[in-house]
């Protein structure tokens, strides 16, 4: 009997993001008979945690900080021995990467690029994370980067984006990430019973995503607040995240709070997709967007600013609109265009399900194990 390909896959933690979701969709789908499969977490929280397959086994670091997480990883490594370790987050990146140089293992390091590297230090967290990230980030990316055994990017857009690093190679491949599986229609069957979406008197826009900068949800509001002065909407937001208070604040200063609602983070997103008049990201820095992909397949018209990864889901005026970054009028003058023209509504909707399609959980799954092959296959060779 062939031996398993040891498989670890790290990641801080299972929050409500886009790349945690990804995580569940990967474990769930990955072929049990030809990979043993650990998750190690540097935090054992999040909101998907009770999503993850009960055979996967969790490691729980407890990683309180970067050297922390670097510490008790290395120690992980060394103890388990796996045949490749798979890291995501371009911060966690590094540190795997380091831990790659020192510690002379022959573990073939994987890493998931989800984001534009370029673009972090537009929207870090702190001061002294923009800092690092303007100044330092560059000359980090350029040194570590290459010592990868293989780099996956979530989109061609990022893999452009990390090409200022590293220079394209065979090293470097695009896997879209795992976003639709027959479980999502399922679940969009399960209508919401939120007043709003129950009593359509009103057109209710929406949006989802974590409550950061990078979403950009100040100009989302503005947008509405734009188009709302035009004909009556409400507006639901799906999410959590530090912006959430600076953002009901700011829906109160301009008088809309009445008209929208943010209601959390929800493990069935898809009933409130599938009963909503229009989809909107306003992000300045996308990598992909499950959201997008989401939507689309909920049959729901999007709006999208050209940020990279939506660019790639999205062909302009056919199954989408996409709109500039930060262009609140721009992105007005579309709500009420979907909104008013029920024959472009109908086409962005059809077309936007044809879309979504191509974005499988199976097929995206399929192209790791493709790189995990390769990577076994470097592995013999040099033995």
């Amino acid at each position: 009997m062939q031996k398993k390909c040891k498989i670890a896959f790290f990641i801080p933690s299972l929050g409500s993001g886009g790349a945690e979701r990804n995580m569940v969709n990967i474990l769930a789908s990955i072929d049990r008979q030809q990979y043993s499969v650990s998750l190690v977490l540097a935090e054992k929280s999040g909101v998907f945690l009770d999503q993850i397959p009960k055979d996967i086994p969790l490691v729980d670091l407890r990683g309180s900080s970067a050297i922390n997480v670097f510490f008790k990883l290395l120690q992980y490594l060394r103890r388990e021995k796996p045949d490749i370790f798979v890291s995501m987050f371009t911060r966690f990146n590094l540190i795997a990467l380091l831990i790659k140089m020192v510690s002379g293992l022959k573990t073939r390091f994987l890493i998931i690029e989800h984001t534009t590297p370029s673009r972090l230090h537009l929207t870090a967290k702190r001061f002294s994370h923009k800092i690092i990230a303007y100044f330092f980030l560059s000359s980090l990316l350029k040194f570590f980067y290459p010592r990868a055994d293989k780099i996956i990017c979530v989109s061609a857009g990022i893999q452009e984006d990390v090409a200022k690093f590293i220079p394209i190679s065979d090293k470097i491949t695009v896997v879209y990430n795992p976003v639709i599986s027959g479980q999502v229609h399922q679940l969009a069957a399960q209508r919401t019973e939120h007043s709003w979406l129950v009593d359509k008197k009103v057109p209710v826009v929406m949006a989802m995503g974590r409550l950061v900068a990078a979403k950009d949800y100040p100009t989302l509001l503005k947008a509405f607040t734009l188009a709302s002065a035009q004909m009556p909407l409400r507006l639901i937001i799906l999410g959590e995240g530090i912006g959430k208070e600076p953002l009901v604040a700011l829906a109160r200063k301009m008088n809309i709070s009445d008209s929208v609602d943010f209601l959390g983070f929800k493990n069935n997103p898809y009933g409130y997709l599938s009963a909503a008049d229009l989809f909107i990201s306003s992000s300045m820095r996308e990598g992909f967007s499950n959201a997008i992909v989401e939507a689309m397949a909920c049959g729901v018209p999007v709006i999208a600013t050209r940020c990279a990864g939506p660019e790639e889901i999205i062909e302009d005026g056919k199954n989408g609109i996409l709109v500039p970054i930060g262009a609140e009028k721009t992105l007005s003058e579309q709500i009420i265009r979907v909104l008013t023209d029920k024959v472009l509504s109908e086409k962005l909707s059809m077309e936007g399900k044809k879309r979504s399609d191509f974005f499988q959980v199976e097929k995206s799954v399929n192209g790791y194990s493709d790189v995990f092959q390769e990577l076994m296959g470097a592995a013999n060779t040099a033995i």
